[in-house]
């Protein structure tokens, strides 16, 4: 598993969504300026889906090891 960590740098709301193998799947709504913190999979995908007027539009895929604590990419925030 991999200590991962995303911090929502948006003026909205997102939801994360984490899907790993064996059934492993993890939501959670993110407000502004919040940090996250989670482990995840080493396989584990993310989906950041923000909110817009016609509902949840999907706004980036990645992996989770993008996000793990050791190798994370500061230009990756939302």
């Amino acid at each position: 598993m991999l200590e991962c960590w995303y911090k929502n740098n948006s003026s909205k709301m997102v939801i994360l969504k984490c899907i790993g193998p064996d059934r492993f799947y993890r939501e959670k709504v993110v407000m502004p300026m919040e940090t996250f913190c989670f482990e995840a999979p080493t396989e584990a995908r993310l989906e950041i889906w923000q909110m817009s007027l016609g509902g949840q539009m999907l706004h980036l895929r990645a992996d989770a090891a993008d996000y793990a604590v050791d190798t994370y990419d500061k230009t990756l925030v939302a």
